[in-house]
């Protein structure tokens, strides 16, 4: 499936409930302080359409199966089918094999045992911040977290990026230099940098 544009709503929702899953360790830790960084703006998009089905789950899978996941959320495990699948995103639109062990997903489908995915969302959060530092291959990014203060994060440029949103400015990497305000999607996972997927600004 070809990289399509979120809805700014769905979008929303998908980076708040990745939000609220992530758990905290190394790579993992800084990937759910980024998702809790304000969001004064709208999430102008991802990568694939986001179409919630009747239902959704997030966890962090914590084994694989031969027709899915099992995904370990609010202490309780919860198996989740793949042959249904329509997209997974995991930095970039992949197949369902690419999802492994320690990934963090939201997950949209319809409810049973198991759990039937349509749409997966691998790794995700969000950044809203300004450029400190910039370099060939990524930005030293000032943050707000929720909790107060402000923090610098490395982000490092996705061999995926994208620059802007559909009825946003018109970007390109030239716009990024310091002292710019950005909004960024990420993507980031145990023992792994994060990386931005889109980066935009207002």
């Amino acid at each position: 499936m070809s990289l399509v544009r979120l809805s700014l709503a769905a979008a929303s929702l998908a980076l708040v409930v990745m939000a609220a899953s992530v758990t905290r360790s190394s790579a993992g830790e800084r990937l759910g302080d980024a998702q809790e960084i304000s969001s004064p703006s709208p999430v102008p998009s991802s990568s694939p359409v986001f179409r919630p089905g009747p239902n959704s789950v997030t966890g962090r899978v914590v084994r694989l199966t031969a027709g899915g996941a099992v995904l370990s959320s609010a202490g309780q495990q919860i198996e989740v089918s793949f042959s249904r699948i329509i997209d997974v995103w995991r930095e970039t639109s992949v197949a369902p094999t690419a999802i492994e062990v320690g990934d963090d997903l939201f997950v949209s489908g319809t409810n049973g045992s198991p759990f039937v995915a349509a749409y997966i969302w691998a790794n995700i959060g969000r950044i809203d911040g300004i450029i400190r530092e910039i370099d060939d291959l990524g930005m030293l990014v000032e943050v707000q977290p929720r909790s107060g203060g402000t923090k610098m994060q490395r982000i490092d440029f996705s061999p995926y990026i994208e620059y802007g949103y559909n009825g946003g400015p018109k970007l390109s990497r030239a716009d990024l230099v310091v002292g710019r305000t950005i909004g960024a999607v990420i993507y980031g996972r145990p023992g792994g940098p994060l990386r931005a997927t889109r980066i935009w600004f207002w």
